[in-house]
């Protein structure tokens, strides 16, 4: 076969179709130019990056302006503050809503890429009845991708990218996790008619960005929050695959594939993943981070979906030359139909000797092996 361009292997990999070799596919190493390196202060990471330019995509981010705060339109949330602190930037918020002001803090590193947050806006069922005061409406300046302004190399390298949430994440993200689980054993009818919200609310952003049928891959994530033991079996099928099934059957009436991302345990779950027609999933986490092999989890999908995040990032930040060798080659056990080579994170510090040394060899092993 003719070597491809990473964006054909990557987007015919997605939809199973023939490719010349396993996609890879590095968090954190994904760059739409050369210039982008210059920046980079981690020189052996740069130098990893500049190995892999011509073998991997980048993405053309297009916003949909989802968020965690039931879908609320960013024209009604403002940050009031920031201050600089040794752990990152502090942001505090409010949201804008009929029955009052809530309150927000969150947290950022930029150097670990890092988001995480101090205080929720929901604390209490006054507060979610606050929030679900707020009416729908869309996001200003939401459009679908300007296609007049690609960027360079966007016909060999490019693919445009849209992100959304599981629409109960958009629930669940905006009060505490332990508040979360607690409403969904004692108010899970309430915890539903959230989550009907924000899937509309997230649908009806698709219906503007998606409606030109540019878009060509759209991410989903968070399901893992309730993926089991985090969540039963019952709660999963209530929360996550009713809710997606409609998002995803609108992504591809649109032309687009459709990415789960998904941590955790995954097993009891692949299958009902394929169901409800999800193109791609990933991480597929061995033991003892996961509960499936990679191996498995290919048997399970049967070729009906690709599967990738086999490499643990705890492996290659830390493993040994022999413990990583195992575990980089483990993936291509089996088929290499409909599959990614894949980090479950990309590095969120400095390259330190072990993981340098790990993320070659990883890039050594893909060229060995890849080849379909």
């Amino acid at each position: 076969m003719i070597q491809m361009a990473p964006r054909e292997r990557w987007l015919n990999c997605m939809r199973g179709e023939p490719v010349d070799r396993v996609p890879l596919h590095l968090e954190g190493f994904h760059v739409e130019s050369r210039q982008n390196l210059e920046d980079w202060a981690d020189l052996r990471k740069r130098e990893l990056a500049e190995r892999l330019f011509d073998e991997i995509h980048f993405w053309f981010h297009v916003p949909s302006h989802v968020n965690r705060y039931l879908v609320t339109a960013p024209q009604r949330v403002r940050a009031t503050k920031k201050d600089q602190t040794t752990e990152g930037v502090v942001t505090t918020g409010e949201i804008d809503t009929p029955k009052g002001n809530l309150t927000f803090c969150t947290g950022r590193n930029p150097e670990s890429n890092t988001t995480w947050t101090i205080k929720y806006p929901v604390e209490s069922l006054d507060d979610i009845e606050k929030i679900r005061s707020v009416p729908s409406e869309l996001p200003e300046h939401l459009a679908p991708p300007d296609m007049d302004n690609l960027p360079c190399d966007f016909d060999r390298r490019g693919i445009i990218r849209l992100g959304v949430s599981s629409p109960f994440v958009c629930v669940a993200g905006m009060m505490p996790y332990d508040y979360f689980l607690e409403l969904c054993a004692l108010e899970l009818e309430l915890i539903r008619e959230l989550t009907t919200i924000c899937r509309d609310r997230i649908l009806s952003i698709l219906e503007v960005v998606l409606a030109d049928k540019t878009v060509e891959y759209v991410w989903m994530g968070g399901c893992e929050w309730v993926t089991p033991p985090m969540g039963s079996p019952e709660l999963y099928d209530e929360l996550v695959n009713k809710f997606e099934e409609p998002i995803i059957r609108r992504i591809h009436e649109a032309g687009a594939v459709s990415h789960v991302h998904c941590h955790g345990n995954v097993r009891t779950t692949l299958q009902s993943v394929i169901e409800r027609g999800g193109d791609y999933f990933e991480p597929v986490e061995p033991p003892p981070d996961g509960d499936i092999t990679f191996t498995e989890a290919k048997a399970t999908a049967a070729g009906l979906m690709t599967l990738g995040g086999n490499i643990e990032a705890r492996v290659l930040e830390n493993a040994g030359e022999e413990e990583f060798e195992h575990a980089a080659r483990a993936p291509f056990e089996g088929t290499k139909e409909r599959m990614v080579y894949h980090n479950t994170a990309g590095p969120i510090s400095t390259l330190t000797d072990t993981s340098y040394r790990n993320y070659s060899r990883l890039i050594d092993i893909w060229e060995e092996l890849s080849t379909v």
